[in-house]
């Protein structure tokens, strides 16, 4: 025995399984070619449209942004003017921001310039549409907290604006479910105040305590110590 397995004429006419598995194929390809064509086209098509798609979006937040960075000039311009020329300079910065939004509202930039539109709104004392922007901008989703803060703190100072000191303290309470710790110190600030002209001198001393636990080496510090002596005699 030289340890050689002998095939048997059965096994040699028997079809091999490769070549079978094979033919197969090719008359199912044969068979189904316009099909599987069709389905390559139309894979090719979406891949393609996709691809421009996201190109031009790409191309639209490029020129969101160029706009963008000219309006954050006029608004940086009003920030450090005096009152006469700050009042011309928001009003061109609000008009830049409203193109932005008006023709790319669905980039990251169109959303971030509803923010600005809003601080310059309270800026202007314009509570009711400072109000409207800050919400606008809350409802597009944006993640970042730090601009979801930002929108908050401003709608907290747009109702005070109107004292409506109640809607105020909702958005405050908002940022400290955030947890930012800075900023939850100064919500608990802004509470502070709210509470108090609201004549509610208990709630508001519990807050500015809070404040002070949060910011030990704040600035405000031995304001806030007086106002929590005035407030509980």
């Amino acid at each position: 025995m030289n340890g050689k397995r002998k095939i048997s004429k059965k096994k040699l006419k028997e079809p091999d399984e490769f070549i079978t598995f094979t033919e197969k194929s090719i008359l199912f390809l044969k068979g189904h070619l316009k099909t599987i064509l069709s389905f390559a086209i139309i894979i090719l098509i979406v891949i393609a449209s996709l691809y421009f798609y996201f190109k031009w979006e790409e191309s639209k937040e490029i020129k969101a942004q160029k706009r963008f960075n000219l309006a954050m000039k006029s608004y940086e311009i009003a920030s450090s003017s005096n009152d006469d020329n700050s009042l011309k300079e928001y009003k061109n910065a609000l008009e830049k921001f409203n193109e932005i939004i008006s023709k790319f509202p669905k980039t990251s930039t169109g959303k971030l310039s509803i923010l600005y539109k809003g601080n310059i709104h309270l800026k202007l004392g314009e509570f009711e549409e400072a109000i409207k922007s800050y919400q606008d901008f809350l409802k597009k989703g944006v993640k970042e907290k730090l601009y979801r803060i930002f929108a908050l703190e401003g709608l907290g100072f747009a109702y005070e604006g109107k004292k409506d000191y109640k809607n105020a303290i909702e958005a405050f309470n908002k940022i400290i479910e955030i947890g930012e710790p800075f900023e939850t110190a100064e919500a608990y600030l802004h509470l502070a105040r709210c509470e108090e002209r609201l004549g509610r001198s208990k709630e508001a001393v519990e807050n500015y305590k809070k404040f002070l636990s949060i910011s030990q080496k704040s600035y405000k510090n031995d304001l806030i110590i007086k106002k929590i002596s005035n407030l509980e005699k």
